[in-house]
């Protein structure tokens, strides 16, 4: 569930190298590391050590939910905590749950997106902001059927850092399912790095997927 930067007033999509800098320094931060895990279009570049050749409007990470309180102690230790980019502060979440927050890294807009399972159906909450997407919205994907160790590892990157890290079978299913023009060559890196055809079978979970905007600003 990435987002659209182009309307936040003070950040653009940023070449690969520097979205891949803000990303290294999110995931390998002292309290972050091993509880952050890289999601979306950079994951088959950061593991291949290639350069995407593209902007990257944003960098999705994944945390679990119990972990987001870390998450928000490492913004604000760090200067990067704005309330206005938390979820918990949008009027429309009344309810006060946890739809993560986003931080400018590095002038990189990086998206903190908690995770939970209910029995084996991820759901993997996120928010849109007024600031970024033009509307507030709360919003939880639903991944029917899967487990934990489908969807995110530890991988060593080229060079040797270790980073948390979505599989790369959950992100080519991803990818397919959205069938988007700009995916098919994340999914081309992915088939060049190879991947478990075995784990891939969390595709057809992909494929049953479902959004839902749980609530929305005016």
């Amino acid at each position: 569930m990435a987002k659209n930067a182009n309307t936040f007033p003070s950040i653009s999509p940023v070449p690969f190298p520097q979205a891949r800098a803000a990303a290294l320094r999110v995931l390998t931060a002292p309290g972050l590391a091993g509880r952050a895990y890289l999601q979306g279009g950079l994951v088959p570049w950061v593991a291949s050590g290639r350069d995407s050749g593209r902007p990257h409007g944003d960098v999705d990470v994944s945390v679990r939910l119990g972990d987001m309180p870390a998450v928000r102690a490492w913004l604000a230790a760090e200067g990067l905590y704005d309330p206005a980019l938390d979820s918990l502060d949008l009027g429309c979440n009344e309810s006060q749950n946890d739809f993560g927050a986003h931080a400018l890294v590095d002038g990189v807009l990086v998206s903190f997106c908690p995770f939970h399972f209910e029995g084996r159906d991820l759901r993997q909450r996120n928010a849109a902001l007024a600031v970024t997407d033009g509307f507030d919205a709360l919003l939880e994907a639903v991944v029917p059927g899967v487990a934990e160790g489908d969807l995110f590892e530890e991988r060593a990157l080229p060079g040797g850092t270790v980073i948390g890290c979505a599989t790369l079978e959950s992100v080519r299913a991803a990818k397919v399912a959205s069938g988007r023009e700009k995916d098919a060559h994340d999914v081309a890196e992915i088939d060049g790095i190879g991947y478990d055809p075995a784990r891939y079978a969390c595709a057809a979970a992909y494929g049953a997927m479902r959004i839902e905007c749980v609530a929305h600003g005016e």
